[in-house]
Protein backbone atom coordinates (compact mmCIF):
# COMPACT_ATOMS: atom_id res chain seq x y z
CA UNK A 1 0.00 0.00 0.00
CA UNK A 2 1.41 2.98 -0.86
CA UNK A 3 1.85 5.91 2.17
CA UNK A 4 0.20 9.10 2.88
CA UNK A 5 1.69 12.20 2.07
CA UNK A 6 5.11 13.35 3.18
CA UNK A 7 2.99 16.48 5.13
CA UNK A 8 1.08 13.56 7.13
CA UNK A 9 -2.12 13.70 5.13
CA UNK A 10 -3.96 10.61 3.90
CA UNK A 11 -5.74 11.73 0.75
CA UNK A 12 -8.13 9.38 0.91
CA UNK A 13 -8.90 10.86 4.71
CA UNK A 14 -11.67 13.35 3.68
CA UNK A 15 -15.26 13.13 2.78
CA UNK A 16 -16.06 11.74 -0.58
CA UNK A 17 -18.37 13.86 -2.17
CA UNK A 18 -20.76 11.32 -3.68
CA UNK A 19 -22.56 11.25 -6.75
CA UNK A 20 -25.64 13.36 -5.16
CA UNK A 21 -24.08 14.87 -2.46
CA UNK A 22 -26.56 14.68 -0.46
CA UNK A 23 -29.24 15.59 -3.31
CA UNK A 24 -32.03 14.20 -4.84
CA UNK A 25 -31.28 13.31 -8.51
CA UNK A 26 -34.03 15.30 -9.46
CA UNK A 27 -33.08 18.12 -7.09
CA UNK A 28 -29.39 17.88 -8.88
CA UNK A 29 -30.75 18.43 -12.00
CA UNK A 30 -32.86 21.24 -11.37
CA UNK A 31 -29.79 22.90 -9.91
CA UNK A 32 -28.00 22.40 -13.06
CA UNK A 33 -30.94 24.06 -14.89
CA UNK A 34 -31.41 27.21 -13.17
CA UNK A 35 -27.64 27.50 -13.02
CA UNK A 36 -26.48 27.54 -16.40
CA UNK A 37 -30.08 29.65 -17.18
CA UNK A 38 -28.59 32.09 -15.16
CA UNK A 39 -24.77 31.69 -16.56
CA UNK A 40 -26.48 32.17 -20.02
CA UNK A 41 -29.65 34.31 -19.87
CA UNK A 42 -31.23 31.21 -21.78
CA UNK A 43 -31.31 27.59 -20.93
CA UNK A 44 -31.05 27.00 -24.84
CA UNK A 45 -27.54 28.68 -25.35
CA UNK A 46 -24.84 27.07 -27.33
CA UNK A 47 -21.37 26.14 -26.14
CA UNK A 48 -18.48 25.06 -28.54
CA UNK A 49 -18.42 21.07 -28.13
CA UNK A 50 -15.42 19.88 -26.91
CA UNK A 51 -15.23 17.74 -23.53
CA UNK A 52 -12.15 17.62 -21.43
CA UNK A 53 -9.90 14.40 -19.99
CA UNK A 54 -8.10 16.11 -16.64
CA UNK A 55 -5.67 13.84 -15.81
CA UNK A 56 -3.88 14.85 -12.38
CA UNK A 57 -0.89 13.33 -11.08
CA UNK A 58 -0.85 13.47 -7.29
CA UNK A 59 2.25 14.07 -5.41
CA UNK A 60 4.53 16.02 -8.26
CA UNK A 61 5.60 14.20 -11.63
CA UNK A 62 10.03 14.77 -11.85
CA UNK A 63 9.84 16.63 -15.24
CA UNK A 64 13.46 16.12 -16.09
CA UNK A 65 12.55 11.98 -16.06
CA UNK A 66 10.09 12.29 -18.67
CA UNK A 67 9.25 15.47 -20.43
CA UNK A 68 12.63 17.96 -20.14
CA UNK A 69 15.30 15.83 -20.04
CA UNK A 70 18.62 17.19 -19.45
CA UNK A 71 21.13 14.87 -20.95
CA UNK A 72 24.68 17.25 -20.63
CA UNK A 73 23.68 17.87 -16.78
CA UNK A 74 25.69 16.11 -14.04
CA UNK A 75 24.12 12.78 -13.09
CA UNK A 76 22.69 14.02 -9.66
CA UNK A 77 20.93 16.40 -11.84
CA UNK A 78 20.17 14.68 -14.74
CA UNK A 79 19.21 10.82 -13.34
CA UNK A 80 19.41 7.46 -14.69
CA UNK A 81 17.27 8.10 -18.00
CA UNK A 82 18.60 8.61 -20.93
CA UNK A 83 16.96 11.04 -23.77
CA UNK A 84 15.02 9.35 -26.62
CA UNK A 85 14.00 10.54 -29.97
CA UNK A 86 10.22 11.07 -30.73
CA UNK A 87 8.36 11.38 -33.99
CA UNK A 88 8.83 14.86 -34.00
CA UNK A 89 12.03 15.83 -34.68
CA UNK A 90 13.67 17.94 -32.52
CA UNK A 91 11.81 16.84 -29.22
CA UNK A 92 13.04 14.27 -27.20
CA UNK A 93 11.64 12.65 -24.69
CA UNK A 94 13.33 9.74 -21.82
CA UNK A 95 13.34 6.13 -22.22
CA UNK A 96 10.56 6.08 -19.39
CA UNK A 97 8.21 7.04 -22.34
CA UNK A 98 8.45 4.36 -25.37
CA UNK A 99 4.98 4.53 -26.53
CA UNK A 100 4.30 8.37 -25.87
CA UNK A 101 7.19 9.13 -27.84
CA UNK A 102 5.20 7.47 -30.94
CA UNK A 103 2.04 10.03 -30.54
CA UNK A 104 4.05 12.80 -29.76
CA UNK A 105 2.95 14.34 -32.43
CA UNK A 106 -0.70 14.65 -31.09
CA UNK A 107 0.19 16.58 -27.93
CA UNK A 108 1.97 19.77 -26.58
CA UNK A 109 4.44 19.50 -23.79
CA UNK A 110 4.30 22.69 -21.55
CA UNK A 111 7.55 22.88 -19.98
CA UNK A 112 7.71 26.26 -18.08
CA UNK A 113 4.89 26.09 -15.97
CA UNK A 114 5.46 27.68 -12.81
CA UNK A 115 4.10 28.89 -9.40
CA UNK A 116 4.99 29.81 -5.71
CA UNK A 117 3.45 27.20 -3.86
CA UNK A 118 5.59 23.54 -2.72
CA UNK A 119 2.96 22.64 -0.18
CA UNK A 120 0.59 19.61 -1.82
CA UNK A 121 -2.55 21.08 -0.61
CA UNK A 122 -1.97 24.26 -1.63
CA UNK A 123 -0.75 22.85 -4.91
CA UNK A 124 -3.88 20.70 -5.87
CA UNK A 125 -5.92 23.89 -5.62
CA UNK A 126 -3.96 26.23 -7.54
CA UNK A 127 -3.55 23.57 -10.72
CA UNK A 128 -7.25 22.49 -9.99
CA UNK A 129 -8.54 25.81 -10.18
CA UNK A 130 -6.35 28.03 -11.66
CA UNK A 131 -6.19 30.37 -8.48
CA UNK A 132 -3.93 30.23 -5.50
CA UNK A 133 -5.96 29.80 -2.06
CA UNK A 134 -4.29 32.34 -0.07
CA UNK A 135 -3.23 31.83 3.73
CA UNK A 136 -6.76 33.28 4.87
CA UNK A 137 -8.96 30.77 7.33
CA UNK A 138 -11.05 29.37 4.31
CA UNK A 139 -8.03 27.56 3.16
CA UNK A 140 -7.41 24.25 5.26
CA UNK A 141 -3.85 22.58 4.68
CA UNK A 142 -5.03 19.73 6.87
CA UNK A 143 -7.92 18.44 4.15
CA UNK A 144 -8.00 18.27 0.49
CA UNK A 145 -11.35 18.98 0.23
CA UNK A 146 -11.08 22.74 0.85
CA UNK A 147 -12.11 24.57 -2.52
CA UNK A 148 -11.83 28.45 -1.82
CA UNK A 149 -12.24 28.89 -5.65
CA UNK A 150 -14.16 26.29 -8.08
CA UNK A 151 -12.24 23.70 -9.48
CA UNK A 152 -12.21 23.78 -13.40
CA UNK A 153 -14.59 21.05 -13.53
CA UNK A 154 -17.57 22.49 -11.26
CA UNK A 155 -16.89 25.62 -13.83
CA UNK A 156 -17.73 23.73 -16.74
CA UNK A 157 -20.66 21.98 -14.42
CA UNK A 158 -22.42 25.93 -14.02
CA UNK A 159 -21.43 27.59 -17.37
CA UNK A 160 -20.99 24.34 -19.93
CA UNK A 161 -23.72 23.44 -22.64
CA UNK A 162 -25.11 20.14 -21.33
CA UNK A 163 -27.22 18.43 -23.43
CA UNK A 164 -26.58 14.60 -22.16
CA UNK A 165 -27.90 12.31 -19.79
CA UNK A 166 -24.80 12.10 -18.04
CA UNK A 167 -23.46 14.45 -15.51
CA UNK A 168 -21.37 17.20 -16.29
CA UNK A 169 -18.85 16.19 -14.26
CA UNK A 170 -17.90 13.50 -13.23
CA UNK A 171 -14.66 11.98 -11.25
CA UNK A 172 -12.62 8.87 -11.25
CA UNK A 173 -11.84 6.44 -9.48
CA UNK A 174 -12.76 9.08 -6.71
CA UNK A 175 -13.01 12.28 -5.31
CA UNK A 176 -10.14 14.08 -6.60
CA UNK A 177 -8.20 16.87 -4.45
CA UNK A 178 -9.24 19.89 -4.74
CA UNK A 179 -12.21 18.96 -7.49
CA UNK A 180 -14.97 21.00 -5.62
CA UNK A 181 -17.50 23.55 -6.66
CA UNK A 182 -17.00 26.19 -3.56
CA UNK A 183 -19.40 29.40 -3.55
CA UNK A 184 -20.86 27.42 -6.90
CA UNK A 185 -23.39 24.99 -4.62
CA UNK A 186 -23.66 21.34 -4.53
CA UNK A 187 -25.41 21.21 -8.11
CA UNK A 188 -21.91 21.99 -9.67
CA UNK A 189 -20.15 19.33 -7.17
CA UNK A 190 -18.44 15.97 -9.48
CA UNK A 191 -20.40 12.88 -10.06
CA UNK A 192 -18.14 10.28 -8.43
CA UNK A 193 -17.14 6.91 -9.66
CA UNK A 194 -15.65 5.50 -6.29
CA UNK A 195 -14.65 2.23 -7.89
CA UNK A 196 -11.22 0.91 -9.99
CA UNK A 197 -12.40 0.25 -13.49
CA UNK A 198 -9.13 -2.18 -13.73
CA UNK A 199 -11.10 -4.22 -11.32
CA UNK A 200 -12.73 -7.34 -11.70
CA UNK A 201 -15.53 -6.52 -9.50
CA UNK A 202 -15.91 -2.75 -10.71
CA UNK A 203 -19.79 -1.47 -11.33
CA UNK A 204 -21.10 2.10 -10.78
CA UNK A 205 -23.89 2.94 -8.28
CA UNK A 206 -26.03 5.57 -8.52
CA UNK A 207 -25.66 6.68 -5.46
CA UNK A 208 -22.06 6.72 -3.31
CA UNK A 209 -22.80 6.55 -0.11
CA UNK A 210 -20.67 9.41 2.36
CA UNK A 211 -19.49 8.27 5.34
CA UNK A 212 -22.12 7.89 8.59
CA UNK A 213 -24.97 6.39 6.31
CA UNK A 214 -25.79 3.13 8.13
CA UNK A 215 -26.02 -0.06 7.07
CA UNK A 216 -30.16 -0.24 6.91
CA UNK A 217 -29.85 2.86 5.27
CA UNK A 218 -27.93 1.39 2.38
CA UNK A 219 -30.28 -1.57 2.56
CA UNK A 220 -33.61 0.67 2.44
CA UNK A 221 -31.31 2.54 -1.24
CA UNK A 222 -30.46 -0.75 -2.70
CA UNK A 223 -34.34 -1.85 -2.42
CA UNK A 224 -35.64 1.61 -4.08
CA UNK A 225 -32.59 0.41 -6.79
CA UNK A 226 -34.00 -3.16 -7.12
CA UNK A 227 -37.25 -1.27 -7.40
CA UNK A 228 -36.03 1.21 -10.06
CA UNK A 229 -34.50 -1.39 -12.08
CA UNK A 230 -37.82 -3.28 -12.09
CA UNK A 231 -39.50 -0.29 -13.11
CA UNK A 232 -37.60 0.25 -16.37
CA UNK A 233 -38.27 -2.86 -17.58
CA UNK A 234 -42.05 -1.54 -17.16
CA UNK A 235 -40.73 2.29 -19.23
CA UNK A 236 -42.23 1.42 -22.59
CA UNK A 237 -45.87 0.51 -20.59
CA UNK A 238 -45.56 3.99 -18.86
CA UNK A 239 -48.77 6.29 -18.33
CA UNK A 240 -49.09 9.26 -19.94
CA UNK A 241 -49.42 10.74 -16.35
CA UNK A 242 -46.00 9.43 -15.74
CA UNK A 243 -44.10 10.35 -18.72
CA UNK A 244 -45.22 14.18 -18.05
CA UNK A 245 -43.49 14.14 -14.87
CA UNK A 246 -41.74 17.23 -13.97
CA UNK A 247 -38.69 17.40 -16.59
CA UNK A 248 -36.22 17.70 -14.05
CA UNK A 249 -37.67 14.23 -12.61
CA UNK A 250 -37.72 12.87 -15.80
CA UNK A 251 -33.92 14.02 -16.52
CA UNK A 252 -33.42 12.39 -13.27
CA UNK A 253 -34.91 9.16 -14.42
CA UNK A 254 -33.20 9.01 -17.10
CA UNK A 255 -30.35 9.00 -15.78
CA UNK A 256 -30.91 6.00 -13.83
CA UNK A 257 -32.77 4.01 -16.55
CA UNK A 258 -31.25 5.41 -19.80
CA UNK A 259 -29.75 2.30 -21.43
CA UNK A 260 -27.36 4.80 -23.56
CA UNK A 261 -26.27 6.17 -20.21
CA UNK A 262 -26.05 2.95 -18.45
CA UNK A 263 -23.91 1.88 -21.32
CA UNK A 264 -21.34 4.30 -20.94
CA UNK A 265 -20.16 3.43 -17.38
CA UNK A 266 -19.82 -0.55 -18.38
CA UNK A 267 -16.13 -0.73 -19.31
CA UNK A 268 -16.96 -4.57 -20.05
CA UNK A 269 -18.74 -3.85 -23.39
CA UNK A 270 -15.14 -2.84 -24.76
CA UNK A 271 -13.08 -5.80 -26.68
CA UNK A 272 -10.23 -7.25 -24.66
CA UNK A 273 -7.44 -6.12 -27.29
CA UNK A 274 -8.83 -2.43 -26.53
CA UNK A 275 -8.61 -2.72 -22.65
CA UNK A 276 -5.40 -4.76 -22.96
CA UNK A 277 -4.09 -1.45 -25.47
CA UNK A 278 -4.88 0.79 -22.54
CA UNK A 279 -3.29 -1.05 -19.55
CA UNK A 280 -4.99 -3.32 -17.26
CA UNK A 281 -4.42 -0.23 -14.65
CA UNK A 282 -5.77 1.50 -12.62
CA UNK A 283 -5.05 4.45 -14.82
CA UNK A 284 -5.23 3.08 -18.41
CA UNK A 285 -8.53 2.15 -17.66
CA UNK A 286 -10.00 4.91 -15.56
CA UNK A 287 -8.24 6.71 -19.34
CA UNK A 288 -10.85 3.87 -21.21
CA UNK A 289 -13.93 4.93 -18.76
CA UNK A 290 -12.96 8.62 -19.50
CA UNK A 291 -13.36 7.93 -23.59
CA UNK A 292 -16.50 6.27 -22.77
CA UNK A 293 -18.13 9.26 -20.96
CA UNK A 294 -16.83 12.11 -22.74
CA UNK A 295 -18.04 9.75 -25.78
CA UNK A 296 -21.31 10.10 -24.30
CA UNK A 297 -21.70 13.28 -24.21
CA UNK A 298 -20.23 14.02 -20.22
CA UNK A 299 -18.54 17.25 -20.12
CA UNK A 300 -15.54 17.07 -17.78
CA UNK A 301 -13.83 13.83 -16.58
CA UNK A 302 -11.14 14.23 -13.76
CA UNK A 303 -8.68 11.62 -12.92
CA UNK A 304 -6.61 11.38 -10.09
CA UNK A 305 -3.50 9.22 -10.52
CA UNK A 306 -1.20 8.92 -7.54
CA UNK A 307 1.30 8.47 -5.63
CA UNK A 308 4.45 10.59 -7.16
CA UNK A 309 5.64 12.24 -4.31
CA UNK A 310 9.20 10.33 -4.95
CA UNK A 311 11.21 11.57 -1.61
CA UNK A 312 13.00 8.39 -1.70
CA UNK A 313 14.18 6.49 -4.54
CA UNK A 314 12.49 8.31 -7.41
CA UNK A 315 14.05 6.52 -10.17
CA UNK A 316 13.31 3.07 -9.08
CA UNK A 317 9.60 4.16 -8.61
CA UNK A 318 9.19 5.71 -11.78
CA UNK A 319 11.08 3.12 -13.36
CA UNK A 320 8.69 0.01 -11.52
CA UNK A 321 5.82 1.40 -10.57
CA UNK A 322 4.59 4.89 -11.55
CA UNK A 323 5.65 5.82 -15.37
CA UNK A 324 4.67 2.73 -17.23
CA UNK A 325 1.07 3.07 -16.40
CA UNK A 326 0.72 6.58 -17.94
CA UNK A 327 3.04 5.66 -20.84
CA UNK A 328 0.73 3.44 -21.99
CA UNK A 329 -2.43 4.67 -20.41
CA UNK A 330 -2.16 8.19 -22.12
CA UNK A 331 -0.85 6.82 -25.80
CA UNK A 332 -3.16 4.73 -26.11
CA UNK A 333 -6.08 7.19 -25.02
CA UNK A 334 -4.88 9.66 -27.92
CA UNK A 335 -4.53 6.85 -30.46
CA UNK A 336 -8.18 5.84 -29.48
CA UNK A 337 -9.51 9.18 -29.61
CA UNK A 338 -7.93 9.88 -32.75
CA UNK A 339 -8.95 6.56 -34.69
CA UNK A 340 -12.16 7.67 -33.37
CA UNK A 341 -12.59 11.36 -35.14
CA UNK A 342 -13.04 12.78 -31.31
CA UNK A 343 -9.31 14.00 -30.34
CA UNK A 344 -10.76 17.16 -32.02
CA UNK A 345 -13.53 17.73 -30.06
CA UNK A 346 -11.76 16.15 -26.65
CA UNK A 347 -9.19 17.98 -24.43
CA UNK A 348 -6.45 16.06 -22.70
CA UNK A 349 -4.89 17.52 -20.10
CA UNK A 350 -1.70 15.81 -18.14
CA UNK A 351 -1.13 17.67 -15.32
CA UNK A 352 0.45 17.90 -11.30
CA UNK A 353 0.68 20.17 -8.85
CA UNK A 354 4.72 21.04 -8.97
CA UNK A 355 7.58 19.17 -10.23
CA UNK A 356 10.64 17.83 -8.58
CA UNK A 357 14.12 19.08 -7.15
CA UNK A 358 16.98 19.36 -9.77
CA UNK A 359 19.12 17.79 -7.66
CA UNK A 360 18.85 13.88 -6.46
CA UNK A 361 18.40 14.03 -2.66
CA UNK A 362 20.76 11.73 -0.02
CA UNK A 363 17.33 9.12 -0.40
CA UNK A 364 17.84 8.55 -4.14
CA UNK A 365 14.60 11.01 -4.12
CA UNK A 366 13.55 14.51 -5.53
CA UNK A 367 12.48 16.52 -3.32
CA UNK A 368 9.12 19.54 -4.28
CA UNK A 369 9.64 21.63 -7.11
CA UNK A 370 6.93 24.38 -7.74
CA UNK A 371 9.41 26.87 -9.88
CA UNK A 372 9.15 25.12 -12.94
CA UNK A 373 7.59 21.47 -14.26
CA UNK A 374 5.98 20.80 -17.20
CA UNK A 375 2.27 19.88 -18.29
CA UNK A 376 0.92 18.17 -21.46
CA UNK A 377 -2.04 19.16 -23.71
CA UNK A 378 -3.05 17.60 -26.27
CA UNK A 379 -6.64 17.66 -28.72
CA UNK A 380 -9.28 19.77 -28.50
CA UNK A 381 -8.56 21.51 -31.68
CA UNK A 382 -5.19 22.79 -30.13
CA UNK A 383 -1.69 22.79 -32.36
CA UNK A 384 0.10 19.85 -31.46
CA UNK A 385 3.91 18.47 -32.21
CA UNK A 386 5.78 21.42 -30.15
CA UNK A 387 7.14 22.12 -27.04
CA UNK A 388 6.23 25.52 -25.17
CA UNK A 389 8.69 27.19 -23.17
CA UNK A 390 12.07 26.65 -21.43
CA UNK A 391 13.86 26.07 -18.38
CA UNK A 392 17.90 26.16 -17.61
CA UNK A 393 20.30 23.75 -18.14
CA UNK A 394 18.94 21.73 -14.77
CA UNK A 395 15.55 22.49 -15.46
CA UNK A 396 15.59 24.51 -12.23
CA UNK A 397 14.00 27.83 -13.42
CA UNK A 398 12.28 29.02 -16.07
CA UNK A 399 14.29 30.93 -18.63
CA UNK A 400 11.58 31.46 -21.49
CA UNK A 401 7.53 31.51 -21.86
CA UNK A 402 6.23 30.88 -18.21
CA UNK A 403 3.36 29.71 -18.37
CA UNK A 404 0.91 30.19 -15.12
CA UNK A 405 -2.12 27.82 -13.42
CA UNK A 406 -4.31 30.71 -14.44
CA UNK A 407 -2.85 30.39 -18.22
CA UNK A 408 -3.54 27.13 -17.96
CA UNK A 409 -7.13 27.42 -16.95
CA UNK A 410 -7.92 30.18 -19.07
CA UNK A 411 -7.10 28.26 -22.12
CA UNK A 412 -8.68 25.24 -20.66
CA UNK A 413 -12.53 26.86 -20.39
CA UNK A 414 -11.65 28.77 -23.81
CA UNK A 415 -11.20 25.31 -25.40
CA UNK A 416 -14.74 24.20 -23.61
CA UNK A 417 -16.26 27.62 -25.09
CA UNK A 418 -15.98 29.53 -22.01
CA UNK A 419 -14.74 32.98 -22.08
CA UNK A 420 -12.61 32.85 -19.03
CA UNK A 421 -13.28 36.61 -18.00
CA UNK A 422 -16.94 35.58 -17.32
CA UNK A 423 -17.23 37.04 -13.81
CA UNK A 424 -19.45 34.73 -11.42
CA UNK A 425 -20.70 36.05 -7.44
CA UNK A 426 -20.17 34.24 -4.63
CA UNK A 427 -23.30 34.31 -1.96
CA UNK A 428 -22.25 37.71 -0.99
CA UNK A 429 -22.30 39.31 -4.16
CA UNK A 430 -18.22 39.22 -4.85
CA UNK A 431 -17.25 39.00 -8.04
CA UNK A 432 -14.58 35.92 -9.30
CA UNK A 433 -13.73 35.73 -12.96
CA UNK A 434 -13.62 32.13 -13.59
CA UNK A 435 -10.41 32.19 -15.44
CA UNK A 436 -8.75 33.11 -12.44
CA UNK A 437 -6.97 36.06 -14.54
CA UNK A 438 -5.19 33.88 -16.79
CA UNK A 439 -4.42 34.39 -20.53
CA UNK A 440 -5.28 31.28 -22.99
CA UNK A 441 -1.81 29.97 -24.27
CA UNK A 442 -1.33 31.68 -27.82
CA UNK A 443 1.37 29.34 -29.43
CA UNK A 444 -1.58 26.41 -28.56
CA UNK A 445 -4.70 27.81 -30.05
Amino acid sequence: MLPSFCDGMDRRGFLRVGSLGGLSMAELMRLQHLQAVEATGSSSAKKKDVNCIFIFIIGGMAHQDLWDPKPDAPSEIRGEFSPIKTVVPGIQLTSLLPNVAQVTDKLAILRSMTHGDPDHTAGYHVMMTGVHPGTGPAFNRTTTNNNVHPSLGSTVAKLGRNDSSLPPYISIPNFLNSGGPSFLGASCAPFVIEADPASPEFAVRDIVLPEGVTSDRSLRRQSALRAVNAFERRVEAMSKQVQSLDTFYEKAYNLMTSQAAKEAFEIGREDEATREAYGMTSLGQCCLMARRLVESGCRFVSIENGHWDTHRKNAMSLRDLLVPPLDLGLSALLRDLDSRGMLESTLVVVTTEFGRTPRINAMAGRDHWPAAFSIIMAGGGLKSGLTIGTTDKQAASVIDRPITPADMAATILSVLGIDPQTVVHTPVGRPVQVGGGGRPISELI
